[in-house]
């Protein structure tokens, strides 16, 4: 079964910027200097300290002059016999010389490092974000919630250990950092922005490993928003009442009420349980024949206990339809009501 949304083999995001591959170099350059910063630094000081060392001192006729003379000793460009004659400012040209080489260095080493090291950059693109999401587990479900919160918009750094999964490629074309490492350790949890983060998502298969990764998450962040994948329901509820981790969800508890609904006559799109009652989403058409044909949504509403949450037109899904709006032959809707409320919508009685 292929799990790739469509977007992913244009390579673009619904929605996402034309000139999208430029925004995400500019993001990569602003990372480079946000990495280089303390050297630039103390380039930029060794710069001006230098040049008001020799403007002052008298060496050179203006500042524009003395700077130059500065850059020529930080590029090895000036000579023994272009330093000044006082021994303290020759001490000072060789001294600004060292600095400006070190600084130099460093950040080359660091530039370096970032382009050598993919992790690295990834890294460093994460280091510019805040309030993102972060995923733990990029596996068939955790691949499917990045692209349901792209979708919503929001901008999420995925975490995975394994370096083979065949949608990390696709992710990271349209620009969603992955860090490769392991989530249970806190240094990876860092690495993926976690003290900035609004939300962490752990959808590993392991849902021991994914509790370890949500406790940790809430001691390095105590206001981030913690969703865990679990797979026992009894264990679910322990770890929302005691961890204090209110979004935990069950796979078993989740899958449970869309199989039961599946098995019945109903035509149920999706069911899920509230407050321990099993609602169902479903698709209506109304065919000319149903008694419900002239009858209002409030009417319908009233009547069989059920909310209408969309119309369908040309245009797409209307939510939340006037209540007073008069049902039609062939028009189409989105119910949300318990088994007999289905049945009844789409069995026209």
């Amino acid at each position: 079964m292929n799990t790739r949304p469509q977007w992913a083999a244009s390579g673009r995001l619904p929605g996402l910027p034309r000139f999208w591959r430029f925004k995400a170099a500019a993001r990569i350059v602003r990372a480079a200097l946000y990495k280089t910063r303390w050297p630039l630094l103390i380039l930029a000081t060794v710069l001006a300290g230098g040049t008001l060392l020799f403007w002052l001192a008298e060496t050179h006729a203006n500042p524009l002059r003395a700077l130059l003379y500065v850059l020529n000793l930080v590029t090895l460009q000036a000579g023994p016999d272009d330093l000044p004659e006082p021994l303290p400012l020759q001490l000072a040209s060789v001294a600004i010389m060292l600095g400006g080489l070190l600084a130099l260095a460093g950040g080359a080493a660091r530039v370096i490092q970032l382009i050598g090291d993919p992790k690295e950059r990834q890294v460093a693109v994460v280091s510019m974000f805040s309030g993102h999401v972060i995923v733990c587990g990029i596996g068939r479900v955790g691949y499917r919630v990045v692209n349901e919160l792209l979708e919503f918009g929001e901008t999420v750094v995925g975490i995975n250990q394994r370096t083979d999964e065949e949608w990390l490629d696709h992710l990271q074309r349209v620009g969603v950092p992955v860090i490769i490492g392991d989530a249970r350790r806190k240094q990876t949890l860092i690495e993926a922005g976690v003290e900035r983060a609004s939300a962490i998502v752990a959808c590993t298969s392991d849902e021991l490993t994914n509790l370890d990764i949500g406790l940790d998450a809430r001691e390095l962040n105590p206001n981030i928003k913690v969703v865990l994948r679990m797979f026992d329901a009894k264990l679910a509820e322990k770890v929302s009442r005691g961890f204090n981790i209110k979004t935990v969800f069950s796979v078993s508890a989740l899958a449970a009420p869309a199989f039961a609904a599946a098995a019945t006559r109903a035509r149920v799109d999706y069911a899920f349980k509230l407050e321990g009652q099993l609602l169902n989403v479903s698709t209506v058409t109304f065919e000319p024949t149903s008694p419900f044909i002239g009858k209002t949504l409030e009417q319908i509403e009233d009547e069989l206990k059920c909310a209408v949450i969309g119309a369908w037109s040309s245009d797409g899904v209307q939510l939340r339809p006037e209540r007073s709006r008069v049902i039609r032959p062939g028009e189409r809707y989105y119910v949300v009501g318990d088994l007999k409320a289905v049945r009844a919508l789409n069995e026209g009685r």
